[in-house]
């Protein structure tokens, strides 16, 4: 073989290298997401996803200082609203009957719901169930509800039903309702 031909033959070899990686390159840079628009886009798409992060923590900032106060708050609410002995809870109703001028014919009957205070998720509170059917003018039992509903002990009514005497402004109202008292 000449000079020639070696020459010839190493000049074949470079030139189908150079093309076999100038094919390589051309496939990189047809290839999808490596053009410099497909790169802007996925980083806008990037800087959009970090935003909608943000919002979505933005809430959870600085919660340790929000739970703690929240805790307080709990305690303030159990000491205000939440009676620890049970004769607290008959002399509010009593004293609300008294103001209201509502009377009780059959009294005022509590049980314990024990079924579902084994699931309650409130802890040392014991839910108190209420019944009672008032007697009065309209105006009064409304004020007796409203009175039940403003009270500084917490009830929370449940059912109510109202039957009235025809032509008479006397309606007898039984209602069912709920309180909690502190568990000690």
């Amino acid at each position: 073989m000449t000079n020639l031909a070696r020459v010839k033959t190493r000049f074949t070899v470079v030139v189908a290298v150079l093309a076999v990686a100038n094919l390589i390159l051309i496939g990189y840079l047809l290839w999808p997401g490596s053009s410099p628009s497909a790169k802007l886009a996925k980083e806008q798409a990037l800087m959009q996803q970090q935003a909608a992060l943000k919002k979505d923590v933005a809430p959870l900032e600085g919660i340790e200082g929000k739970l703690a106060k929240t805790r307080v708050d709990v305690k303030n609410f159990y000491a205000q609203k939440v009676p620890s002995e049970f004769s607290q809870i008959s002399q509010q109703l009593e004293k609300i009957v008294q103001d209201t001028g509502v009377s009780t014919q059959s009294g005022i009957r509590y049980s314990q719901d024990r079924s579902r205070d084994e699931k309650s998720d409130l802890p040392d509170v014991q839910r108190i169930a209420i019944e009672a059917t008032v007697t009065g003018e309209y105006s009064k039992v409304a004020r007796f509800i409203n009175a039940l509903e403003q009270d500084r002990y917490l009830f929370i009514i449940n059912q109510i039903t109202v039957n009235g005497a025809e032509g008479g402004s006397v309606v007898s109202l039984q209602i069912k309702f709920e309180t909690f008292l502190k568990q000690t």
